[in-house]
């Protein structure tokens, strides 16, 4: 089984970070092409300008930018060393706030190193993109994560990944915008850090 990783809380949920937390200009190119994110690009810092409740150990600081506490970071370098790259980052909140967030030791950035192609598109729908200047046919995702089909991991790929394109003939699917992650995986930050994650599996319909 294989689900998206998608912690449950972002900015603006338990926590309000200020409007200089966001990505440096320019980061979303190597998305684009399926590569990691080089660590120039990611803030230095998070300031926090409000919080309701401790600061969870998987979180969003905005949408597909994934921050990890150190204890989280311990599970993934237990199950999946090498598969991420952990960009430290600083957390700040004046007193009174970081009472209330009970700051980590530390904080990163997760940018995925993984790869690895298991989606079964031939099952699985997916939606045309627009027309392409080399004349390639281009395929991703649909939303509804229910209907993809992907097959079992093969011993030594990825626990954590993001998809690597496939080709067949003039058609090319990708469906590297989304993070994945193997069951076990899964399963093994869940039983640690309950109630952080989306339970989203992928394919259970």
């Amino acid at each position: 089984m294989v689900y998206k990783f998608d912690p449950i809380h972002f900015n603006g949920t338990i926590f309000d970070l200020d409007d200089a937390s966001v990505m440096v200009t320019g980061s979303t190119q190597f998305i684009r092409q399926n590569l990691p994110i080089p660590a120039s690009y990611f803030p230095k810092s998070l300031t926090f300008e409000a919080a309701s409740a401790r600061l969870p150990d998987m979180f969003h600081m905005s949408r597909g930018d994934f921050i990890f506490s150190e204890r989280a970071r311990a599970v993934i370098d237990d199950w999946a060393l090498g598969q991420v790259e952990f960009i430290p980052v600083a957390c700040r909140a004046k007193p009174a706030i970081a009472a209330t967030l009970k700051f980590d030791s530390a904080y990163y950035f997760v940018n995925i190193l993984g790869r690895a192609q298991r989606v079964s598109w031939y099952e699985t729908p997916s939606r045309p993109f627009g027309p392409q200047a080399d004349g390639v046919e281009r395929f991703g995702l649909t939303q509804n994560f229910h209907k993809w089909r992907l097959r079992d991991r093969l011993l030594g790929e990825p626990f954590i990944w993001c998809e690597e394109w496939w080709r067949d003939g003039n058609k090319e699917y990708r469906g590297h915008d989304e993070v994945l992650v193997d069951d076990v995986l899964w399963r093994e930050l869940d039983a640690n850090f309950p109630d952080q994650l989306h339970p989203l599996q992928a394919g259970d319909e």
